[in-house]
């Protein structure tokens, strides 16, 4: 197994954390509209864009890897319709967590498509996820709330669930620096798509001022996210989809202690509750549904 494979796909679990907090504190409380939450949060990726040339060549793609570019894109962008609307439903931490479930349908894929048939471990681990993702919506003893963010996240994890598949066939066609190029130019150039959609336009105009005013901030998230995004496309040059994907299980754990931090340093302005209770709970769970996720790998 590659080491530098390892310690890199690691770097997109911390990243994304941070990421993770800051989409949180925008959607709802900076920007109103989902839409326009999108629109802002992706603007910034041109710097992202800017700076891969860095790392080396860009090369053109041959054909039959475009079709892989435009569906990169398109969950790239899709997904975030279900996350960011997830995010004003439940913590931040829970939302993070939630996005393991991708695992469980990479097996139903296998199955439904190619007949492919898993060890019984495996379907265990499989089942650990499930159902500690389930115990991360307990409210109170006797009563079990399965709200709207848990659907929203299984919606996410599906279209997520073909991410890597898709990263991973587009590699067997270029380099990892003009996959992630290509991929990150049509997601840009797809959500300007929106402004199309007039009052989603209307809002955009409107919130300018508000995403202006606080572009340092954007900028410098940004940086975090492009570390989280880019990371993996390395990591999966270097190591398998399967592992790649098991590492990506520990980012709840970043994002609950990052925003216990946050949380003591700025007050409450981020949607987690860090109660003893909260944080006891969200931290076993977050470490089953890491053990479910092993469990998978095991085989």
């Amino acid at each position: 197994m590659n080491l530098l494979g390892i310690l890199v796909a690691f770097i997109s679990p911390m990243a994304h954390a941070v990421s993770n907090i800051f989409d949180s504190y925008v959607s709802g409380t900076v920007f109103k509209r989902i839409p326009t939450t999108i629109f802002y949060v992706n603007l910034t990726n041109i710097l992202g864009i800017l700076c891969l040339p860095l790392f080396g060549p860009i090369h053109s793609l041959p054909v039959e890897a475009w079709l892989l570019v435009g569906l990169l894109a398109a969950i790239n962008i899709g997904y975030q319709f279900p996350y960011f609307a997830a995010l004003n439903r439940t913590d931040t931490s829970v939302v993070a967590a939630l996005f393991q479930i991708e695992k469980v349908f990479i097996p139903v894929w296998a199955f439904l498509i190619v007949g492919e048939v898993l060890h019984p471990i495996q379907y265990l681990g499989f089942g650990i996820i499930i159902l500690f993702s389930l115990l991360l919506n307990i409210s109170r003893k006797t009563h079990i709330k399965i709200n709207s963010g848990f659907w929203l996240m299984c919606l996410v994890s599906i279209m997520l669930s073909f991410d890597g598949a898709f990263c991973k066939a587009l590699l067997e066609h270029t380099d990892w620096v003009s996959a992630a190029f290509w991929v990150a130019v049509i997601s840009f150039v797809m959500q300007f798509m929106m402004i199309f959609i007039r009052p989603v336009r209307t809002d955009i105009v409107k919130s300018f001022g508000k995403y202006r005013r606080r572009f340092g901030a954007f900028v410098f998230i940004e940086i975090f996210d492009q570390l989280g995004s880019f990371s993996p496309i390395f990591a999966l040059s270097l190591i398998p989809v399967l592992v790649d994907s098991g590492i990506q299980s520990v980012q709840p754990i970043f994002v609950a202690l990052y925003g216990l931090v946050l949380a003591k340093v700025f007050g409450k302005r981020f949607h987690e509750d860090i109660s003893r209770g909260a944080m006891i709970k969200k931290i076993l769970c977050f470490i089953m549904i890491g053990v479910g996720v092993g469990m998978t790998l095991l085989v």
